[in-house]
This record gives structure tokens, sequence and C-alpha cells, in this order.
């Protein structure tokens, strides 16, 4: 609390003169140089793909647990059991029971303390990635994919500490309000529930003033272990210090921030209302141009609010908007066209044969493992649910003739994402990618059940229009992440400059073969969302 109370003397001494910081620092130049910067240097998107591709790296994890679960479960005949009693008392009920939970138990810790080590030290190896690589780009003329591996594995282990603590702090009090809001639901059938849980929610607003208050201190952590080299408390203290001194700019960084974000979540809410599905479309601008930039932004907010830090020289270039609708299409269109022929050659040369082989076992083996634990009782607990066999999504149905091809433009943006993610997962030694394609298997697998197909052709046709395009794209995204993979085994365990030029090279082909698969997708999208739909009815299925 000591530190919140600092930060609101702060702001109340700071808040007549929040206009000086704009003097110490110009937020727009700075904006618009970190635009600028983002155009000229591409590789600094490459952290923010990273971010994506640890999400896979924790959800394989689960995902592993889930098919290792249902599976050991079906070959000893109690996955029916198990299921009913989940459907009838949910995941509680399933870790009550005593011959379940004496093995579910164990796994459930190990996987949860798992995924919070990983992500903290996956965290800190992306966003000494992408800080590093920041400053590298506002100051050099050119930045090589190289650098975002060096970036990461030089001060991982600060930033991670200075993450953990970081978030321990901000966001602390609002989580401790959350936890007795949690705590108070269990007893409100009787009066006195009913106070503790008001009297939870009164408690809970203040400490969520709390944490917001903290967050506009702390904005800088993460940068200061990159430009001063400090990390836990010391970088926090440094964040607060250039905080205070800027409170302007920071004020105007986090404001415009909100503003940003508020305005896209405003149009998926209105698309929404109207039938256009946008979501994939805002976390696209999200990951690729509004995150990189403004993380740039604060960077150089705090860089140059060092005293040594002379002004910045600055020369007014074209206006933003103008590149972003004339030249920016044109400059991603020549990425794409790079990676078709970059992706053309992965997929011939014969040394990548056995990372295509690896990826497809993969998918088959998810296939095979998922058809069997559907037969063995997950099948007819989908039946229980309510799930009718012949039947597709009824929203579908529901969305008007024109929503059809922004729909298709929806599912293309997501299944491009989930296949970059899938790609530079791979950092993780191969296994995610491996099985991420494992796990799309498996859901096939579930569906090819007979209970919930009523038959191969209908099955076919819900499935071959689009994935004949689609599950291919996904496999070489896979067959990229396990050769990235391999190239980080390499790199590791048989240290030596030729190996880490192997890896940068790599990671350079796996940007380039993702990026190409981009108009794959797109087909796929378009054809899923307008004609699939309309062939699975010429062959029975009902929406």
């Amino acid at each position: 609390m000591l530190l919140l109370a600092v930060a609101v003397l702060e702001l109340r001494r700071l808040a007549r003169n929040t206009l000086l910081g704009l003097k110490r620092i110009l937020f727009d130049r700075v904006f618009e140089r970190s635009f600028w910067t983002w155009r000229k240097h591409p590789a600094i998107i490459i952290p923010t793909m990273l971010g994506s591709a640890l999400q896979v790296i924790l959800q394989s994890i689960v995902t592993l647990v889930i098919m290792l679960l249902l599976t050991s479960w079906a070959l000893s005949g109690s996955l029916s059991r198990v299921l009913t009693v989940f459907g009838n008392s949910g995941l509680l009920g399933v870790l009550q029971d005593p011959t379940l939970s004496f093995t579910l138990i164990p796994v459930v810790v190990v996987m949860l303390v798992a995924l919070v080590l990983l992500a903290i030290v996956g965290a800190g190896y992306v966003y000494s990635s992408e800080y590093g690589i920041y400053v590298e780009a506002w100051i050099k003329d050119s930045v090589p994919v190289k650098s975002v591996l060096e970036n990461g594995s030089r001060r991982w282990r600060a930033m991670a500490w200075t993450l953990f603590l970081s978030n321990l702090i901000t966001w602390g009090p609002a989580a401790i309000g959350y936890t007795l809001i949690i705590a108070s639901t269990s007893s409100i059938n009787n009066v006195a529930g009913l106070i503790a849980f008001f009297t939870a929610i009164s408690v809970f607003q203040p400490l969520l003033f709390a944490s917001l208050v903290l967050s506009v201190f702390t904005v800088y952590s993460y940068p200061a272990v990159v430009v001063d080299q400090v990390s836990g408390l010391r970088a926090i203290r440094q964040s607060f210090r250039v905080a205070s001194h800027n409170l302007g700019v920071t004020l105007t960084y986090s404001l415009v921030r909100i503003i940003f974000q508020g305005l896209l979540l405003l149009v998926v809410f209105f698309a929404g209302t109207i039938g256009l599905p946008l979501t994939s479309l805002i976390t696209v601008i999200l990951s690729f141009l509004l995150t990189p930039i403004l993380h740039l932004t604060k960077t150089m907010i705090y860089y140059y609010a060092g005293s040594s830090i002379p002004e910045m020289p600055f020369q007014l270039s074209n206006p933003i908007w103008q590149d972003v609708f004339r030249r920016l299409p044109r400059a991603a269109w020549m990425k794409i066209k790079t990676g078709l022929s970059e992706g053309f050659r992965f997929v011939i040369g014969p040394r990548n044969f056995p990372f295509h082989a690896l990826s497809m076992l993969a998918f088959a083996l998810g296939i095979y493992l998922g058809y069997y634990v559907s037969v063995n009782g997950v099948a007819s607990f989908f039946l229980s649910l309510g799930y009718q066999p012949g039947h597709g999504n009824s929203l579908l149905a529901q969305l008007p003739v024109p929503a059809l091809p922004v729909l298709g433009i929806d599912i293309f943006l997501n299944n491009w994402l989930v296949s970059i993610a899938t790609a530079l997962s791979g950092l993780g030694f191969g296994a995610p990618s491996f099985l991420t394609i494992m796990f799309n298997g498996f859901i096939l697998g579930v569906l090819l059940a007979p209970q919930l197909s009523p038959s191969m052709t209908m099955f076919l046709a819900a499935i071959l229009p689009h994935g004949i395009i689609e599950i291919p794209a996904f496999v070489l995204s896979g067959s990229m992440g396990i050769r990235l993979g391999y190239a980080v085994w390499k790199a590791k365990f048989r240290r030596g400059p030729e190996n880490d030029a192997y890896l940068s090279r790599t990671l350079r082909l796996a940007v380039y073969v993702v990026v190409g698969l981009a108009p794959l997708f797109f087909v796929a999208g378009l054809i899923e969302a307008d004609i699939t739909p309309w062939i699975m009815r010429m062959f029975g299925w009902t929406f």
C-alpha cells in the first residue's frame, strides 16, 4: 500500500502541471516516429507473433493433458462414467470422486504449476525480445531477424522477475477484491451471505481503482529492464520515477491506448449487432499494428526521459493515414509474394520431408485418438447434451447473405493467426507445434465417430470443400514449427556459430512461410463461409 500512497500523492501534486510533461517530451512526435520505425523494420512485429506462440505453447500443455486423460479413461473403460459425473456435477464433481481424484488432482496440480512457470519464463523471453528490439530499431538502420533471438535470450531472467513483481504489485489489490467476491458467493443464500457479498463488492471498487492508478506508474517497468538494465523492484521504482516526472505524457499515452482499444471494441460490438463478425480482424490490427507501435512509443518515452539523453532529431514524414491506406497494402502484398516463394521451396525441399512426415503423423495420430475416445464415450456424452447429428451451426442460417463474405474473412484471419502461432511455437523444441496439429486431428477424429456423423458422405461434405486447402496449410505450419524446434535443439545442445545462424535462418523462413500461407487461408475461409454450407445442404445437412 506504500507504493499506492506514493502514487496518489504524486497524482495530486502533479495533476495541475500535467502539461509540463508534454513540454519535456512531445507525445505526437514520439508516436509518429514510432509508426515510421515500425514501417522501416518489419522484424519488430515478430516478438508480437511470439506472444501468440507462447499462448499456443501453454495451450499445448492443456491439450496434451486432455488427450492423455481421455485416452487413458477410454482404455480402462471408465470414460463414460467420468463424463456422466462431469455432466451431472461439473469438474468439481469429478475432482470429488474418490476413484478419480487420486490420479486427477496431482495431474491438474502439476499442469497448473507448469503453466504458471512456463508463462512467466516465456513472457520474460518474449518481452525481453520485444522491448530490446524496439530500442535497437530506434537507433539502428537495420534490424535482422537474429536480433529477435539475441534480445530474447539476453535479459529474459530479469524481465521474467520484473514481470512477476510488476503484475503482483499492480493487480494484487484488484485480485484480492475479486477473491473476496468469489469467496462470498458461496454463502449468498442467506442474509449474512448477501451482506458479505455486497460488502465484498464495495471493497472491490476502491481496490480496482488502486490497481488502475498503480498501472499508470508501473507502465515503464518492462522498458526499464532493457534501457537501464535493472530488474525487479529497481525497475518498478524507475518506472515510478519516470512516470511521476513525466506525468503529462504518461497520462497521454495511457489515454491514447485506452481510446484505440475502446474504439476497436466498439467496432466489434456494433458490427456484431448487425451480424458482422470482426473479432479476428481486430486481433490482427492489435497484434501487427497497434501493440508494436504503442509499446515502441512507451519504450521511447522512457528512453528519452533520461537526463543524459538529448532531444530526439525528427523530421516530419508523410501523413500516417496516407501510408496506411496507400502504401502499406502494397508492402504487405510484397511480403506475401516472398512468403509464397519461400513456402514453395520449403515444401519441395528434400531435407524438409522428415518434418512434413512428422506433422502428418501428428495429424493422423490425433484423428485416431479422437475417434477412439469418441466411440468409447465422448460421442454419447455430446448426444446427451443435445447435439443432433446432421444439423449444422444454426448461426449460419441466421446471418444475412451480405455478412457471409465478412464471416469468411473472419475465419481466414482466425485460422491464419493460429497457423502463425503454431509455426512459431516450434521455439519450444518443436513439441507445441506437434501437439497443436495433433489436437486439430483429435477434434476431427471425435466428429468422425458414427454416432456424430450420419454418414461418411455427409462428413466429407462438411470438411472437404474448404478442408482440402485448410488442412494441408495447417499441417505445413506444423511442419515449419517442427523444423524450427529442430533448429532450437541444434543451437542449444550443439553450440556454435553455424547452428546459431541456422536457427536465425529458420526463424526467418518460418515467418515468411506463415505469411505466404495467408492466400490459402483466405480462399479456404471464403469457401467455408459461402460454399461449404451450400454443399452440406446438398448432402442432407440442415441448419
